[in-house]
């Protein structure tokens, strides 16, 4: 039995996110998630090889093996591609939240997927843009970049398959002693991969804390530096769009009905009866992004 997208939104996006990596622990086979043909599709490339942006950082193949992950290396990229769409296609509509811009029965008009090797997207998309996870070759010191509106909003949109950002995991693992379990690893790395990602589509950082609906007051386009100057130790929490920035995406990409159809969802009904088990068993035994 398969979770339909509906249903799956009712659920708290918190509660999504804590699902999320146990269930998809014991998930082997790639996620796939069927979308609507023809949208602005952003493909998170976890680099095979050296690759380098539009800004001329070079990434190489990261293995996670260090990060401490309770998950395979296809598990840890499934996760990651579940929390990135929770963070676009999860955020509460107004019938849940009546602070929030997004209407009942929409979403942003926005697909994601995996990519390997900068692989077009297997849906059709013909508008698609890439951004590169992976260590920096030489290291940065910074966690990501990506290029401003040139995805969406500034009149000077970057080349369709350009690679307009990249999340540098080497400079990410130096806050790897602030997280203690998986999803707290997940968060570090999915914050600053959302963050590049909202860069892209005309979100600037913040001056300081904005209403938001996640965990923390801190929003997901927060930065360390000024003028956010964030505390790092907000990076582990699911931070979220603020109700402000969110109406920026709204305006930038748009919005789509929620598809009706049924989907695989990160996991079966089974596989969340069988996370919630793990759970409960656990609980009784600038560019500085």
């Amino acid at each position: 039995m398969t979770v339909t997208r509906r249903l799956w939104s009712q659920l708290t996006r918190h509660t999504r996110r804590a699902l999320a990596v146990p269930a998809l622990a014991l998930a082997s086979a790639t996620l796939v998630l069927p979308q609507p043909a023809q949208a602005l599709t952003v493909m998170l490339n976890f680099t095979g090889s050296s690759t380098t942006d539009m800004w001329g950082v070079t990434t190489v193949s990261e293995s996670f093996a260090s990060w401490g992950f309770g998950m395979s290396i296809n598990q840890l990229r499934n996760a990651t591609l579940a929390a990135v769409i929770d963070d676009f296609h999860g955020f509460p509509s107004l019938g849940g939240d009546a602070n929030s811009p997004l209407p009942v029965g929409k979403q942003l008009n926005i697909d994601f997927e995996i990519s390997f090797g900068l692989t077009a997207p297997t849906s059709g998309d013909s508008d698609y843009y890439f951004v590169n996870i992976g260590d920096a070759s030489p290291n940065q010191g910074f966690l990501g970049q990506a290029c401003y509106g040139c995805v969406r909003g500034n009149g000077s949109p970057a080349a369709v398959g350009s690679q307009v950002g990249s999340v540098l995991t080497d400079t990410i693992a130096g806050l790897l002693p602030l997280a203690d379990n998986d999803t707290e690893r997940l968060n570090l790395l999915v914050g600053t991969l959302t963050h590049e990602i909202g860069h892209t589509l005309l979100l600037d950082h913040p001056s300081g804390p904005q209403t938001n609906p996640g965990e923390s007051i801190y929003s997901v386009m927060s930065t360390g530096a000024f003028p956010t100057s964030m505390p790092n130790n907000q990076r582990i929490l699911d931070r979220d769009f603020s109700y402000a920035e969110f109406q920026t995406l709204i305006r930038t990409v748009g919005l789509r009905d929620i598809p009706t159809h049924q989907v695989p969802e990160p996991a079966s009904w089974l596989l969340v009866a069988a996370a919630a088990a793990l759970a409960s068993r656990r609980r009784s035994t600038t560019r500085l992004h």
